[in-house]
C-alpha cells in the first residue's frame, strides 16, 4: 500500500510537469504502473501429508542464524500478451531468512525457480548458498511458473495434495505479473510479512536457464512499468543485445554452452560474464539434489545437522582435484568446474552495484576459432572468458557441453599432471598465484578463494610418492 501512495504522488508530479511542458513525452513511460498487493497466507507450518514444505531446507539452518518458512501468495494476475486479460492465482514461496535484523544485510534475492525438469530447482540459490548466508541475504524461492505447481510426482499438487490443495496457476503468460506481486509483497507487506520484521532495502532477482529467459523478458517488457526489482542476475539464457539498455543493473552469466561470437552492444546497466570451463548444469547442483535434498523430499527424512551439509559441500565442491565416480555421469553430476564461485561473485557484485558501490568488473570474452566455434586449448578446455584458477592450472578436462545441458569431467593422468607440475608444491604455488589474481580481478570472492586453496592443498594424492606442499 505504501508503494501505491508513492506512485500516486509520482504520477501527480509527472502530470503537472507534463502540463507545464517540463517533461518530454517518452519520459512518462518510466512512471511505474502500480503492482497489485497480493494476499499472503502463512507460514503454512506442518499442514498436509508430509508435515513440511516441498524443497524446504534439508538441514538445520540454526547455526547460520537462519530459519525458513513457506507462504502462499494469492491475487489476480495480468496476462503479459493480453494485459486486459486477468486470472486468479495462488502460488507459493519458500522464504529463507535471518532470524534477527542484525544478521540481515537488507537485500532479498528472489529466485525464479527453474522448472526445466518438470519440478523445481532453485539453481542460483543452491550454487551461491554459502555466500548468501554468510553475507546476510534473505532468499525467496518463487514458484512463478505453472510447471512448478503441477503435475509430476515432485510438484506440490501431486507431492502433497492436502497441503497444496489451494494452489492454482493460470499459465506462464501470467507468471511475470505473479513474480511482480511477490516482489511487492516482499517490499511492502500487508497483514502477513514474509520477511517478518526484517527491513527490506533492496530486491534482486535471479534465474537460470529457462528461468533466465523468463527474466530476460521480464527486464525488457515488465520492469520499466513495474519497477519493484532493483537488479537482475540472468544466468544461462537471454540475449546480449539491448535496445534500450536495461533500466536497472543486469549481470548476465554464461557457461560454455551459451558461448557465441556476438558481443554485447552496451555497458550501460549491463555486464556479461562468460566463465571458461563451466557447464550449463553441474556437479554441485546434482550432488546437492541427490545427497542432500533427495532423502527429505522422497522419504520425509528429518532435517540433518549443519555438519552433514558441510560434508555434502565438501564432496560437491570437487573441482576435479579428486577423482570421483560420478564425474562422467551426464546431467545428474559430471561437470566439476566450479561455476558456483562465479555465481557467488556475480550476486555479490550485483548487490554492491544496486547499493551504488560501483559496477562489476568488465569480463574478458570467450575466444573463438576460424569457424566461429569456441576455441579450445590442448586439454580441450575453453579459451578466453573469465579464467578461474582451475582452468589455467588444469588437473582435468572439462568437457562442458558433452551432454548439452551438462558436461563430464575427465581427470588428467598422472604422467600428464607430472608434465605440467613436477611436484604438488609447484601446482599449489601456481594455484595460489592464480587465485590471488582472480580475487584482485573481482571474479572470485576471498572466502571462496580460501575454499579453493584448501582443496588444492588436499590434492596431494594426485602426486603419488610426493609429500606435497606445506600448505
Amino acid at each position: 500500500m505504501r508503494r501505491r501512495v508513492l506512485t500516486t504522488f509520482v504520477l501527480l508530479i509527472a502530470l503537472v510537469a507534463g502540463l507545464m511542458g517540463l517533461v518530454p513525452g517518452p519520459a512518462r513511460a518510466a512512471v511505474p504502473d502500480p503492482v497489485p498487493d497480493p494476499v499472503v497466507t502463512g507460514p503454512i507450518g506442518t499442514a498436509g501429508i508430509h508435515g513440511h514444505a516441498l524443497f524446504d531446507s534439508w538441514y538445520d539452518l540454526g547455526r547460520e542464524g537462519y530459519e525458513d518458512a513457506e507462504y502462499f501468495v494469492s491475487g489476480t494476475a495480468r496476462s503479459l500478451a493480453v494485459p486486459t486479460t486477468t486470472a486468479p492465482y495462488t502460488t507459493r514461496i519458500v522464504v529463507t531468512r535471518p532470524k534477527d535484523e542484525a544478521r540481515f544485510n537488507g537485500t532479498v534475492l528472489l529466485d525464479w525457480v527453474n522448472v526445466t525438469a518438470q519440478f523445481e530447482n532453485a539453481v542460483d540459490s543452491v550454487l551461491a548458498h554459502q555466500m548468501l548466508l554468510r553475507e546476510g541475504f534473505a532468499i525467496v524461492a518463487v514458484s512463478a511458473q505453472s510447471a512448478g505447481i503441477c503435475c509430476t510426482p515432485l510438484t506440490p499438487k501431486v507431492w502433497d495434495p492436502v497441503r497444496y490443495a489451494s494452489l492454482s496457476h493460470p499459465g506462464d503468460d501470467y507468471a511475470y505479473d505473479i513474480f511482480s506481486q511477490v516482489a511487492e509483497a516482499v517490499r511492502s507487506p500487508g497483514a502477513v510479512a514474509p520477511l517478518g520484521s526484517l527491513p527490506v532495502k533492496r530486491v534482486l532477482a535471479a534465474g537460470q536457464s529457462q528461468s533466465a529467459s523468463k527474466l530476460d523478458t521480464y527486464v525488457r517488457q515488465v520492469q520499466p512499468s513495474a519497477q519493484v526489482i532493483d537488479g537482475f542476475l540472468i544466468h544461462g539464457g537471454g540475449s546480449k543485445i539491448w535496445d534500450p539498455a536495461p533500466s536497472v543493473p543486469v549481470l548476465q552469466l554464461f557457461s560454455d554452452r551459451e558461448a557465441s561470437p556476438q558481443r554485447p552492444n552496451t555497458l550501460e546497466n549491463y555486464r556479461l560474464w562468460e566463465v571458461a570451463g563451466s557447464s550449463h548444469a553441474d556437479f554441485w547442483i546434482g550432488y546437492h539434489q541427490e545427497m542432500g535434498q533427495g532423502p527429505r523430499t522422497v522419504a520425509d527424512a528429518p532435517r540433518r545437522p549443519a555438519s552433514d551439509a558441510d560434508a555434502v559441500d565438501a564432496v560437491a565442491g570437487n573441482y576435479g582435484e579428486q577423482v570421483h565416480p560420478l564425474q562422467t555421469v551426464c546431467i545428474a553430476a559430471g561437470a566439476l568446474f566450479p561455476m558456483r564461485y562465479a555465481t557467488a561473485a556475480a550476486l555479490h557484485h550485483l548487490d554492491q552495484w544496486v547499493r551504488g558501490n560501483g559496477a562489476p568488473p568488465v569480463a574478458p570474452p570467450y575466444a573463438f576459432d576460424a569457424t566461429g566455434s569456441l576455441a579450445k586449448d590442448q586439454w580441450g578446455n575453453a579459451m578466453g572468458g573469465i579464467r578461474l584458477p582451475p582452468i589455467d592450472n588444469p588437473v582435468a578436462r572439462y568437457q562442458s557441453t558433452t551432454c548439452n545441458l551438462g558436461g563430464v569431467t575427465v581427470p588428467l593422468t598422472e604422467p600428464e599432471i607430472a608434465q605440467l607440475y613436477p611436484t604438488h608444491a609447484d601446482y599449489y604455488a601456481r594455484m595460489v598465484a592464480a587465485t590471488n589474481d582472480s580475487v584482485a580481478a573481482g571474479f572470485l570472492l576471498p572466502e571462496d578463494a580460501a575454499d579453493l586453496l584448501t582443496r588444492a592443498c588436499a590434492a596431494k594424492n594426485r602426486w603419488p610418492g610426493d609429500p606435497g606442499a606445506d600448505c
